[in-house]
């Protein structure tokens, strides 16, 4: 047997993609990385999805070491498979690791940093270089809102990029200027960009896909992905800097920050993303709703839960591990199947849902729900490799129901449990979510407003899509055929 049992059912969504299954699983527990952070807080999310990917050793140096031991309990609990140890100083300045287990099976590293301190990037940089063996290199850069993210897999392109954006990070002419928005998005961008360099990790350790080539751009206030050559780091840094967009004193126009109510349906693999990001960033209160219970299998991808909450209500454990991490936060639980009957009821007191359910008959219900109290919606879906994502504002935009007007037939789309998902996808689209929530709620920025985001993992590829409202939906429409809400029966086929 290539995995043992629980082994098994932990990686089952991993398992059943063809492109990873068993021996690919084995590979990824043999496989190590190495993560240099500027803070514990910036890096959690990476940390949590290598853990929950199975990647099997995990070495972190960090500036900031606070938050360190409650990092380390939870990966623990998260995946028992998993070896997380800190690298000592002396080591890392020597760009060795001495006195750590052996390590075995694909080696790379990761690098997240804050341009806020420029004395980090030059840093590392100059201790990678000390290493007697190249490592494949995933360097994250982060800006409040905006980021970039690049793979270096070869010693010339590691030369070429860290000579050329030390230069001009540490150039003196560059100033930061701080985001003017209520909401600083750096927890965004860097969980965002960090769980996205988890797929692109595994994608190196398991040679799939299309590696991502060149520097990843994304800006997060306006929900753009560009891909930018590795020679041109003049203009990532301009673009890095420009703070167009942000308009000062926008944001006072709105509800406080601090007192707004974000109410979340379903606590899975996206819910718990975006649960986990809006407690970081400050919301004042999470709704959660959902009736199931934490399984081994969701813990490839559910960074909420862990081993030890297997059995329990899945929002009792999601409230568990907020609290947990911002005891102040305020968390209203719902262990209640939502349908026709409560729906309304649940919705009517929060500022926007998050659609973060997994099935479709629930989805159709949410977004007429949200159409009828005018409630906005943030929708995304994820299978495999892939995820989409678009923001629904009632009255203004095109919903659901514009863009998929039927309901699908039964057995026509297959579920995560019979096509798998790769576990960082997930919470890719759960942190797009949660970003869209907060300019939402703050008032800055562009949102996924009648625009629809696709991503395709396996080949490196962010797609926005312009959308219309469609004046024959059946919801809102010119003339519309639903008035109420309808209660689609729930189809399980083979007790998936």
């Amino acid at each position: 047997m290539i995995l043992e049992k629980e082994q098994i059912l932990r990686y089952m969504r991993h398992i059943i993609l063809p492109e990873v299954s068993g021996p690919g699983q084995k590979k990824l527990l043999e496989s190590s990385v190495f993560v240099y952070g500027s803070a514990v807080k910036e890096a959690s999310a990476l940390i949590y999805y290598l853990a929950a990917s199975g990647i099997g050793h995990i070495y972190c140096y960090f500036q900031d070491r606070n938050g360190y031991e409650l990092l380390v309990e939870n990966v623990r609990d998260l995946n028992e498979d998993v070896v997380i140890s800190l690298i000592d100083e002396k080591s890392w300045c020597e760009g060795q690791v001495k006195d750590v287990t052996p390590i075995e099976g694909f080696v790379f590293r990761i690098l997240l940093t804050n341009f806020k301190r420029k004395d980090s990037i030059g840093q590392h940089f100059s201790s990678f270089k000390k290493y007697e063996h190249f490592l494949p290199t995933l360097t994250i850069v982060e800006n409040g809102w905006k980021g970039a993210l690049c793979l270096l897999n070869s010693p010339e392109k590691l030369d070429s990029f860290t000579s050329s954006i030390s230069k001009e990070f540490l150039d003196n002419k560059l100033e930061h200027r701080e985001c003017l928005s209520e909401v600083d998005g750096s927890i965004l961008t860097a969980s965002l960009l960090s769980t996205y360099s988890v797929v692109e990790g595994i994608k190196m350790c398991l040679n799939i896909g299309r590696p991502l080539e060149g520097i990843l751009y994304s800006d997060l206030s306006a929900m753009e992905f560009k891909v930018i050559g590795y020679n041109d780091i003049e203009r990532l840094t301009c673009l890095l800097l420009d703070n167009a967009g942000y308009e000062e004193g926008k944001a006072t126009e709105h509800k406080k920050f601090a007192d707004s109510k974000v109410l979340i349906v379903g606590t899975g693999g996206l819910g718990s993303a975006a649960a986990y990001a809006l407690c970081l960033v400050g919301v004042g209160t999470i709704g959660l709703v959902d009736y199931d219970r934490v399984e081994i299998s969701n813990l490839n991808r559910q960074i909420l839960h862990s081993a030890s909450r297997v059995g329990m209500p899945k929002v009792d454990s999601a409230h568990f591990f907020l609290k947990r991490m911002r005891p102040e936060l305020k968390v209203i639980t719902y262990d209640t199947q939502f349908n026709k009957n409560n729906a309304l009821e649940i919705i009517k007191d929060y500022d926007i849902v998050i659609d973060g359910v997994d099935n479709l008959q629930t989805r159709y219900l949410l977004n007429d729900a949200c159409f009828i109290l005018k409630k906005p919606l943030i929708e995304a879906g994820v299978l495999r490799f892939d995820g989409l994502g678009m923001t629904i504002m009632p009255g203004e935009s095109s919903c659901y129901r514009c863009i998929f007007p039927e309901m699908p037939k039964p057995g026509s789309i297959p579920s995560c449990s019979e096509a798998g998902v790769l576990g960082p996808i997930p919470g890719i689209f759960g942190f797009i979510q949660a970003a869209e929530t907060v300019k939402l709620l703050t008032g800055i920025g562009i949102t996924l407003k009648n625009r629809l985001l696709f991503f395709d993992g396996l080949n490196s590829e962010f797609i926005v899509s312009e959308l219309w409202k469609n004046p024959k939906c059946p919801l809102c429409g010119e003339k519309p055929l639903i008035n109420e809400l309808v209660e689609y029966k729930f189809v399980c086929d083979n007790n998936n």
